[in-house]
């Protein structure tokens, strides 16, 4: 950003209502958007605040230095902006007035105007990869998780990945969480190649909200598992029902058991929504050359600390199971171990 615009963003903050611009919209918020009463600020953090709306759904109103997702309203805020210092508070109302967001007695006025819808791109156009290209693209993946990646919620547990020696070896090593999370885990992984409910959702019920922060560190798991799951599996145009009733169950046992921002993100994930880097990067998995993959997985794992990292244990056994389902069904095969 030029002097010149950072001058102009010094001087708007003085400025009551302050006005921003929505670059783009998700398909999901733009639904949310249409009603006069679009709800009443939830929370305010340094990138985002989000708003709740009557139908107790969420809408996230972020800096431009966050990428595109089905509920984001991207704005022109600059990232060395913090949303905590622009004046809006939680339980602020919300509003749509012509066209634009409207909060709080104009504290704030963003114009929607101009904002270009965003779609998830869930089928890929490019041609997919083999499957040995694919598995030396999770490969590749996986390391660059194990070398920038962050390790104090699951992220420990992408090692252990198609090891099981590897497992045993680091099992004593682990963080509170990964230790309590890995039996688990097994076990949910083993219930979706099994296609057994019951086990899945016992498993996902004693996973849902384990670990720390807004989006505990299981949570991100889950959310990267079932939207791997649910876009690798419809790429690949094998057995829907893999993906269809793991997600469904898991997403079954949300309700009650988390904070209600993961609560959203679990519901987007379970039918293959996510924001732009995770798809971004299941697609480069399927499609791309390895250094596209590389720094699509460099690009997740920015998301947050550790929640970035945790995401991409998630999208690992994903993609795994769907690849390996995908072989099993071409050919007689022997399923790699995940965990």
């Amino acid at each position: 950003m030029s002097s010149e615009e950072k001058e102009f963003f010094r001087s708007s903050m003085l400025i009551r209502p302050l006005r921003l611009v929505a670059i783009s919209i998700g398909s999901i918020a733009c639904k949310r958007l249409n009603q006069e009463r679009i709800g009443q600020v939830h929370s305010v953090f340094r990138r985002v605040f989000n708003v709740l709306t009557p139908e107790n759904r969420l809408i996230c109103v972020v800096r431009r230095d966050v990428q595109r997702g089905p509920i984001n309203v991207v704005t022109n805020l600059p990232q060395w902006i913090s949303m905590t210092s622009i004046g809006v508070r939680e339980n602020y109302e919300v509003l749509k007035v012509g066209g634009s967001i409207t909060v709080e007695n104009d504290v704030l006025v963003i114009s929607t105007r101009n904002a270009k819808e965003w779609k998830p791109q869930k089928e890929f156009q490019a041609d997919l990869l083999t499957a040995e290209q694919i598995r030396d693209n999770l490969r590749l993946v996986k390391e660059a998780a194990c070398s920038h990646g962050s390790f104090s919620g699951l992220g420990q547990l992408i090692e252990c990945l198609g090891d099981r020696r590897s497992a045993r070896l680091v099992r004593g090593a682990l963080n509170p969480f990964a230790r309590k999370a890995l039996p688990h885990i097994s076990k949910l992984m083993k219930a979706i190649r099994e296609g057994c409910s019951p086990n899945i959702r016992t498993s996902a019920k004693r996973l849902i909200g384990l670990g720390p922060g807004l989006t505990p560190s299981a949570d991100d798991m889950l959310s990267g598992l079932m939207t791997s799951l649910a876009v690798m599996t419809k790429n690949l145009g094998i057995n829907a029902n893999l993906a269809s009733r793991a997600n469904k169950e898991i997403a079954s046992c949300v309700p009650g058991r988390t904070t209600l921002i993961s609560q959203e993100f679990l519901t987007l994930a379970a039918d293959g929504e996510a924001s732009e880097p995770i798809l971004e990067l299941i697609e480069r998995i399927m499609t791309g050359r390895p250094e596209k993959a590389e720094k699509a997985a460099i690009d997740v794992l920015a998301i947050g600390d550790p929640s970035g990292t945790d995401v991409m244990l998630g999208i690992l056994l994903g993609s795994n199971l769907a690849l390996n389902e995908a072989i099993h069904r071409a050919k007689p095969f022997k399923i790699l171990p995940l965990l």
